[in-house]
């Protein structure tokens, strides 16, 4: 069943959670593993400070912290300044943050930024991420799953930074390799198309009085968003586009933005920048609603501002989008057409207008990411330190440090209970407690020892430090062909048995499967920061491997030279 599993993992683009599952399922059904067993190991420690880091994590997001330090990294002409001062920021950040989450934070600033291509800056992003992760418990969800394999296997706990006596020294020799040979190595690809598929297409009014009048577009800083884009600019009825860094903002300028409409809210930091008209502001404070133009619909051919949304919707349209096609100038002026997608802001009668179901395929409801700022995002985040902090220094649990930290990020309205299911992602949560369940019975059946038994014959007279290289590269090469929770769970029960069958400590030849597990740099498809940022670097598949080999090559170094020395035998 593991060798099933382990070929339709490589073979098959099934999401591995899937796969995970539906093992333990065929092993429950053969009597292999009871319910309670698998009970057990979805309520394990470790997977549940895993799904409490995500929630703690989401409110970071939050903050402008990311935002402010992604425009920070670069400035100046010297890329190899601005990929080491990236790095510097993004190892800390990643250590205690969700890669994922630290990834997708900075890729706006560093995607739309004027000194260098975005392909000479992504794969970086996504390898100090991964790095940094390496260095404590909470920084990869690898860590978390590992520690939780090695306590249903009876190891102790391990501690926040005892990842770090490795990790750190693997973030010190990916810091060079990243400013040493990314320069060299990665291609200058002309900046993806910023203005994509699936984007939505808005705008927002310069009002009197705004303090950006006068300045350019990029002393405002309006190229500089996560997820929008600055496309055109409507001028006293002309249109300006493209539109250029030095372009000065005037009064009353329509600022035309293409982009994720889940993060409008965005815009509203800017001053006296109105995304909707006086009438509509009070309507997106209310509810917005996103729908599908149906082919039957009454609306197809007419223009936005004369197809009356308001007395026959009551609702305003806020922004629109048309599959892959580039829409321009005022979204008033747009004819409509069968399979455009609206986004609109609703008041309280909409949801009982009888003509609904005629003019629309789908209604779904939008939630917009309400940001922190200021006092609000400084309490935040001291609070997180906080709690990481009492668990670090044992003063609690980080579990029990994590949960009283939502308790309060509740009390104090910067989390709902309503988010937990959003910001909690299930496939992880699934794998991970599979995960479990699976390496319980290789354990209890045998079967890892009777591997660890075959690799011990092939290596046999090597020593342990063989045994323990043999694991790490074995690792290594299962994530680079599935994802890295499951490498790790792979990996996992034939490290704690070849241990046991040498008599010696397991806990190197565990750390060596963490660490293996995060050695994600050959492939695209490894690790999910390197796919976010294949789209947007435009790169290709060769690109991940001619960058990664270097860094592989040092990070495996370090850490094959670093595990007996701080992990002994």
């Amino acid at each position: 069943m593991i060798v099933l599993l382990f070929v339709l993992l490589i073979r098959t683009r099934t999401h591995p959670a899937f796969l995970f599952a539906g093992a333990l399922f065929v092993f429950f059904l053969t009597g292999t593993i009871s319910a309670g067993d698998i009970l057990a190991q979805f309520v394990n420690p470790a997977l549940v400070t895993l799904v409490l880091v995500l929630q703690a994590a989401a409110v970071i997001e939050k903050t402008p912290l990311t935002s402010w330090l992604g425009h920070a990294v670069l400035h100046g002409n010297s890329l190899r300044r601005s990929l080491a001062r990236m790095c510097l920021v993004i190892f800390p950040l990643s250590a205690f943050l969700n890669n994922t989450a630290v990834v997708a934070s900075f890729l706006g600033p560093l995607r739309n930024n004027r000194h260098f291509p975005p392909s000479k800056l992504l794969i970086p992003l996504s390898y100090a991420a991964i790095l940094g992760g390496t260095a404590t418990l909470i920084g990869t969800s690898t860590n978390l799953i590992v520690n939780g394999l090695a306590l249903e296997a009876g190891m102790k706990e391990m501690h926040l930074f005892q990842f770090a006596w490795v990790g750190v020294p693997a973030c010190l020799g990916g810091f060079l390799c990243i400013v040493l040979f990314c320069p060299w190595l990665l291609p200058a690809y002309a900046a993806a198309d910023r203005i994509r598929q699936a984007n939505y297409f808005l705008e927002a009014r310069v009002l009197r009085g705004s303090a950006h009048i006068g300045r350019t577009v990029a002393q405002n800083r309006f190229r500089s968003l996560e997820s929008l884009f600055l496309a055109e600019i409507i001028r006293d009825g002309r249109l300006v586009t493209p539109v250029s860094p030095d372009e000065v903002i005037q009064a009353d300028d329509i600022l035309v933005f293409v982009g994720d409409v889940h993060k409008v809210k965005d815009i509203e930091r800017f001053d006296r920048l109105a995304i909707f008209t006086e009438e509509n502001i009070g309507l997106l404070r209310r509810n917005l609603r996103e729908v599908v133009l149906a082919h039957t619909s009454s609306l197809l051919g007419k223009k936005v501002q004369t197809s009356d949304f308001r007395a026959k919707f009551d609702a305003a349209v806020v922004a629109v989008r048309r599959g892959s096609h580039t829409l321009s100038g005022k979204i008033g002026s747009i004819r409509l057409e069968a399979g455009d997608t609206l986004l609109l802001a609703v008041g309280p009668d909409f949801g009982k207008r009888e003509n609904l179901r005629s003019n629309f395929f789908l209604v779904t409801r939008v939630r917009l990411r309400q940001p922190l700022s200021g006092a609000s995002g400084i309490l935040a985040l001291a609070l997180f330190a906080a709690a990481v902090l009492c668990g670090a220094l044992g003063l609690l649990p980080l579990l029990n440090s994590l949960v009283i930290l939502l308790f309060l990020y509740v009390a104090l309205g910067f989390f709902r209970l309503e988010d937990l299911r959003g910001n909690a992602n299930l496939d992880i949560i699934v794998l991970v407690g599979s995960a479990l369940g699976i390496s319980k019975v290789m354990l209890d059946s045998g079967a890892s020892e009777l591997i660890a038994k075959n690799l011990l014959f092939l290596l046999q007279g090597s020593g342990a430090f063989a045994h323990l290289a043999g694991i790490y590269l074995l690792t290594v090469l299962l994530v680079q062909m599935v994802t890295n929770n499951a490498a790790a769970a792979l990996a996992f029960p034939l490290a704690y048995s070849t241990a046991l069958s040498l008599q010696v400590s397991p806990l190197p030849f565990v750390m060596a499967v963490a660490y293996g597990a995060s050695a994600s740099f050959l492939t695209p498809y490894a690790y999910q920061t390197n796919l976010i940022v294949y789209g947007p670097g435009s790169y290709q598949f060769l690109d991940y491997t001619k960058n990664g080999l270097p860094l592989l090559a040092v990070y495996s170094l370090v850490v094959l030279s670093f595990l007996p020395v701080f992990f002994p035998f």
